[in-house]
This record gives C-alpha cells, sequence and structure tokens, in this order.
C-alpha cells in the first residue's frame, strides 16, 4: 500500500506569504508488507499533479506538471516495506496569487499515478492535501 503525505518545509502552518515560493516535501511511502516495485526514477522527475482548490469561491485549477523521459518509466525500483523516498516541489507564489481571493485559503492537492501510462479507472493514484491560509499582515 502506497502512501503519498505533503508538508511545507518552511512553515509547518502551511502560510502563504506574497511573494514567496511554498517549498513542499512530498513523501511516497510503502506502508504496506510487501515490496513494491515502481517507476521512482520518473515519478521523481516528473513530479505530482497538482491542484488549487479556492475554498471562498470552490474554483479549481490545476498548475503545469513537468515532462519526463518516457523511458524512465521501464525503470523500475523496489520499495520496501516502511521505506520511501521524499523529493521537493515549489510552488510559486503567483500560482495561489493569481487565482485565489484574498485572506488566501486554499487546498493543494498533490496526486502521483503510480502506473505512468494508464489513466482514468486504470491508474494507480496516490494523493495528500495540504491547507494554505494568508499569513496575518498578508494581503
Amino acid at each position: 500500500m502506497i502512501e503519498l503525505h505533503a508538508r511545507c518545509v518552511d512553515d509547518a502552518h502551511c502560510r502563504f506569504h506574497e511573494g514567496v515560493t511554498l517549498n513542499i516535501e512530498l513523501e511516497l511511502r510503502n506502508g504496506g508488507s510487501e515490496p513494491v516495485s515502481l517507476p521512482l526514477e520518473y515519478i521523481r522527475q516528473r513530479g505530482p499533479s497538482v491542484r488549487v482548490h479556492d475554498n471562498h469561491t470552490q474554483r479549481t485549477t490545476s498548475l503545469r506538471t513537468t515532462l519526463a523521459a518516457a523511458t524512465l518509466r521501464e525503470q523500475l525500483q523496489v520499495l520496501a516495506p516502511d521505506q520511501s523516498i521524499r523529493f521537493s516541489i515549489p510552488v510559486k507564489p503567483q500560482d495561489i496569487s493569481r487565482f485565489a481571493l484574498r485572506p488566501v485559503d486554499v487546498s493543494l492537492e498533490f496526486s502521483i499515478n503510480l502506473t505512468p501510462g494508464l489513466s482514468g479507472e486504470d491508474a494507480d493514484m496516490v494523493s495528500s492535501r495540504l491547507r494554505v491560509v494568508g499569513a496575518v499582515g498578508s494581503s
């Protein structure tokens, strides 16, 4: 059972400051009892799909994803039970401020397709969500 966890690196409360990039750490963890083979380098290079949801208006937008070499899909690595990999993803302030009302109150949803090349119901997806709110004194 693969799990995805997300956390803000610089501020445990995930407060949004105008002009400051949010540094997010994602952890992909094998919470099961069996080893799992995954294209970890492909996942790391591509990064997650990110959706920004404005909790005021209920509007949602998706951020652009990074491309990764398709050949990396075939390079499987084993993730042992209780083992995890971590990688960072920056969320630029304009990705939030151009979309969200003030005060900022958004949810960031990070999703990773564990079976690249498959989509829809055939895909094995994991996701995690963080709430980001405006810092006191931010407009």
